[in-house]
Formats: C-alpha cells, structure tokens, sequence
C-alpha cells in the first residue's frame, strides 16, 4: 500500500507539472485525460519492476537501545584473612558462609597457640633487659657523680696551685728578698759600728785608758759582725739566686701538674661517662626491641580473632586441598598468612558488569538509563543508570571485539547475590522525526556508505549517503536520500 501511494503521489505531481505549462481550458482538460489514462499503465510498469526487497525511506522516530548480559557485583568487598606475614595459622572457627554480617561481628578464630609462647618468650627477655637497663642508669648516674667529685676536686688543687705560684711571685719571694737585704743591711752596720768602737778604742789602749780584756771583747765584737754579715750576704744571694727560684720553680711544676692532672680528669671523665652512656642507650635500645617484640607477638595474638570492619554477605574463599581439588575453606585448614579466608560483598550498592560489542558501542554515554532484570528473579523488574564504558576493547572468539560497561543499579535487595545473571537493556537518546531504513539497504565500500534506488520505472542507481546513529534494525539516514526514495537491500 506504501508503494502506491507513492506513485500516486508521482502522478499528482507530473498533472501538476503539466497543468502550469498548458494555456487554455480544453488544453487542461485534455491533459488530465490523458494522465488518468497513463496512471494505470504507469503503476502496472511499477509494480512490474519493483523487487519484494525494495522498501522505502520512511520518517519516524529511532529509539536505539543496546541489550546486554553480565553479572551482578558489589560496589565494594572487604577481604578478611590471615594477617601474619610468612606464618601458616590454623582456622579454629569461621562464620557460617552466607551469613549477613554487621560491624563488629566475628568472622573467624585463628590458633593463637604459636604466638602466645613467641609472647611469652617476649616478655621473659623484656623483663630482663629492663633490669640491666636500669642497672646501666644507675653505673651511668654513679660514674657522672664519682666525676664530678673528682673533677671538682682536680680543679680545687689545680686553683690552689695556681693561687700559692701567683703569692709566691708577686707576694712571699719578694718579701723574703727584702728581708734578707735588710737584714744585710742591719749586719752591715753593725760591723760599720763595731769597726768604728774598735778604731776608736785602740789609741786608748797604749795610755792605758782602756784594759786589753775590753779592748780584746771589741776586737770580737768586729769579727763577730764581719762574720754575721758575711752569713747574711751568703743567705741573701742564695735566697735571690737558689731559693727562691726554686720555690717558684717548684710551684710552677705544681701549677701544671694540677691544670695536667685537672684535663685528663675532664679526658677521663668524658671516656668514662661516653662508656656509661653507651651501655645505657644499648640496654635501653635492646629492651625496646624486646618490648616491640612483645607488642607485635600481641598484635599477632589480637589479629587471630577477625571481626568485621563493615558489614556484607559471607563468602568463603577456596582453595585446593592435599588430593589436589579445589573447595572452599573450612574449620582445621591452615591458611598462610596474607590470604583471604571471607570475603564481605556490601549488598547496600549494587552494579552489573557486561561487555558489549564494538559496533554498538557509539550508542551508549554514561548517565543512560537501564532497565534490568535478573535471572534469579525474573518477576522483578529493576532499573539501573550506565556509570561506566571501558576504553580498552577485548577481542573475542569470533574476532569482534567488545568493551566492558558498568551499570549502577538503582534497587538492593538482601535476596541479591554478586554473580547472579542480570540482562540490562541501555535505552540511547531518541531521535525523532528522523529519515530512516533498514539497516540491511546500506552498502559500504572503500568509499564509504552508499544505497542502491530503484527509480520509478525500476532503474537502479548507486548513491552515496550519509548515515548517523543506528540500531540493529534500522539506521538513520543524514544525507543522500529523501522520504519515499524506494532502496533495493543488498543481495536482492
């Protein structure tokens, strides 16, 4: 019925083509004859011609949408299991799998057994060294009180050394000089006035005036005092030249002695108390590795209970067995340290995961709605927004390849679980009032798309066109055709 009112549509506009150029009424009406004669015989050479693979460009509205499976997937999982490093655990205890789980709930109970002795041995070794440490505190307090002791009295001879050398220069030699000159001095003028009685007696003598026995105690008088200041001169000059040089020389050797004796104390001191201080910061050193080796056999001991950080579903995780099968785990398996044992889904936030096909992938952006139903549950329906498109394409068995997509979905469900099958259909932007045709009438070569139109009288031409967004039936047509253009689909 399409196909004829289209050539109907032809002929109106071929009368209406020949009524402008004809003048005159009987003119008019002689044409109009002759079209209504023409138009059957014009319809039977069309129907003739056509082919029962030719359709039409039509207007109408393209509502693309993408189908798509995949599985279901929690946003986010915590993984639980055992936490020592390099140490094989034996599992006492483990939450039943399937079991919805809240914060704080136990999750499994690992034998503490090995840990507790690594504790035990801890704090026997802590409790030891924290008494050598203290011993080593106290040496290092004692030797830093016997050296200040020591050195205090180092530096109080070292001062008083240098006090009795700086009295005897400037005070006590000096003074015992000028004694010595004076007294010098005084026997110099005693021999003078025991010289000058002499003289004056010994003119008496010969009158008689004076006895010899007097004359006799003067004569001694004189040596005597010649002798008293010969001794006194004798003392002076070895006082000036020996003895005092000495003394000072003596003091000064004591002076040094005692600055000497006071730097290799503060040496010593320094020797000492580094030797103190040394065994101190190792003993304190050694009892702090001791008391992280007890924290961390506690830490151990702590992290054997497992609860839950955040709440989800139970999943055990599998491993393989002696006989080489794989199953999941279960109560008396020993697990290292570092694997998962359960596995915590959150079932608040769900997300589908799929692939789809390269060629469809120019119909999706993210923010598309999503209508989604699951296998498990194919009475309910769900809907769900596409968040993501993967920008790296996979190829599959057939050579096509595929992108991966991520679908949010709307609905949570305590009944969902991750790894059920859900089928999502993407609904693209509509595009209304749109030229459109089957997607099977469109050719490609080198040069790019092109159509096969049949003309009225069934003649075929090729005509290059352009083309826009598509689904799996039919492709928008953007240039190169007009509505009710009839199109010959390929291998017709």
């Amino acid at each position: 019925m399409t196909e004829f009112a289209d050539v109907r549509a032809l002929a109106a506009a071929a009368v209406r083509r020949a009524v402008a150029r004809l003048r005159g009424r009987a003119l008019i009406v002689a044409a109009i004859v002759a079209v209504c004669l023409l138009v059957p015989l014009l319809l039977g050479l069309i129907i003739q011609n056509r082919k029962p693979g030719d359709v039409a460009v039509r207007r109408g509205t393209l509502e693309p949408s993408v189908p798509l499976v995949g599985t279901l997937q929690a946003d986010r999982s915590e993984a639980y299991g055992a936490s020592v490093p390099g140490v094989e655990v034996k599992l006492l205890w483990l939450v039943e799998e399937g079991t919805l789980v809240q914060v704080g709930d136990r999750l499994m109970q690992f034998d503490a057994a090995p840990f507790q002795h690594e504790l035990d041995t801890a704090r026997a070794r802590a409790k030891e060294l924290s008494e050598e440490a203290t011993q080593a505190r106290l040496a290092l307090e004692a030797a830093r009180l016997k050296n200040s002791v020591d050195l205090q009295q180092a530096q109080t001879t070292a001062t008083a050394s240098e006090r009795e050398l700086v009295a005897l220069v400037n005070s006590a030699a000096p003074l015992l000089v000028r004694e010595s000159a004076h007294d010098v001095e005084q026997k110099d003028r005693a021999l003078q006035e025991a010289e000058t009685k002499l003289a004056g007696l010994t003119p008496f003598v010969s009158q008689g005036f004076v006895s010899q026995e007097e004359y006799r105690a003067a004569q001694t008088r004189r040596d005597q005092a010649a002798a008293d200041l010969t001794l006194a001169k004798a003392k002076h000059d070895a006082l000036v030249h020996q003895t005092n040089p000495d003394s000072i020389r003596r003091k000064v050797e004591e002076s040094e002695t005692g600055k000497l004796q006071l730097k290799v104390g503060r040496d010593s001191s320094k020797v000492v108390l580094g030797q103190a201080e040394a065994s101190a910061r190792l003993a304190a050193v050694r009892l702090e590795e001791a008391g992280r080796l007890v924290s961390e056999a506690e830490k151990k001991i702590a992290v054997c209970d497992v609860r839950a950080r955040a709440p989800g579903l139970a999943v055990h995780s599998e491993l393989f067995d002696k006989a080489g099968e794989r199953r999941k785990i279960r109560v008396g398996d020993a697990v290292w340290g570092g694997s998962t044992v359960v596995t915590l889904p959150d079932l608040s936030r769900l997300h589908i995961e799929g692939r789809v096909p390269e060629s469809e992938i120019h119909l999706l952006v993210p923010g598309q709605k999503a209508a989604v139903r699951l296998d498990a549950f194919p009475e309910t329906p769900l809907t769900g927004v596409l968040r993501h498109i993967g920008s790296l394409g996979a190829s599959e068995r057939n050579e096509s390849r595929s992108f991966p997509i991520v679908i949010a979905l709307d609905q949570a469900d305590a009944r969902f679980r991750p790894g059920m099958i859900a089928r999502a259909t993407v609904s693209g932007e509509k595009i209304v009032n749109a030229l459109l045709l089957p997607i099977e009438a469109v050719r490609t070569d080198e040069q790019g798309p092109y159509a096969v139109v049949v003309s009225a009288l069934g003649s075929t031409s090729v005509r290059r066109i352009k083309t826009g967004r598509s689904t799996s039936r039919l492709v928008e047509i953007r240039g190169g055709l007009d509505s009710g253009d009839v199109v010959r689909i390929a291998g017709e």
